[in-house]
Order: structure tokens, then C-alpha cells, then sequence
């Protein structure tokens, strides 16, 4: 249930503030964690059943792409075959756009 497991993320936060290197599990990043998921920062804590929470659903999304559609000079798109698809015209990262094919993944984590 809720209190328990805001008793027990309290619990390991605690451990991991006292003794932040020398968790029984690899911490993602480096170091140890007492946390069997490798979460080594607990800046939201503690939790209390009390607290206000705000609940959103989260659903995946292309952020962004580098490419994929083929085009010709006049911006029609292109089958597999390299046949024109009549009446689909494609632009800007759908093409390639200013990215062309390597953008730097760190641009979209800022």
C-alpha cells in the first residue's frame, strides 16, 4: 500500500543521505545505491500520505526525427521503388531538414 512504500523510499533516502557510497546496489550514473533500482538523489523527500499530489497521464511521443521520408528536388515524396507518391510533398526534419542525418541527441534533453 501507499504507506508502505513512502515508508520504505523514506528509508532508503535516509541510508543513501548517511551513506551515500556504500550501497549494496550499482547506482545508475556510477557510485552505489541503496535502492535495488539504482536512484541514487532523493530530493522529493520525505514522502507523506498527507502530501498534495497532481496526477497526469504520460504517453509516449516523437520528439523529434532525423529523417526518413525520401524526396526529389520538387519536395515529392518517393516510395521504396523511388516512384513519386502523387500528391504527398514532405519538408523540414520529415526530410532530413536542417539536421540532416545525425542530430545531436543532446539537443532535445535541454
Amino acid at each position: 500500500n501507499i504507506d508502505k512504500t513512502f515508508k520504505d523510499y523514506n528509508e532508503i533516502a535516509d541510508k543513501q543521505a548517511k551513506d551515500p557510497d556504500n550501497g549494496p546496489y550499482e547506482a545508475y550514473g556510477g557510485g552505489k545505491s541503496y535502492d535495488v533500482w539504482g536512484k541514487k538523489f532523493f530530493t522529493n523527500g520525505p514522502m507523506d500520505v498527507n502530501d498534495a499530489f497532481h496526477v497526469a497521464i504520460v504517453t509516449p511521443v516523437i520528439h523529434y526525427c532525423m529523417g526518413g521520408m525520401r524526396i526529389n528536388d520538387d519536395a515529392e515524396s518517393l516510395k521504396a521503388n523511388g516512384d513519386v507518391v502523387k500528391g504527398l510533398y514532405s519538408a523540414g526534419e520529415a526530410a532530413g531538414g536542417i539536421h540532416g542525418s545525425n542530430r545531436l541527441g543532446g539537443n532535445s534533453l535541454l
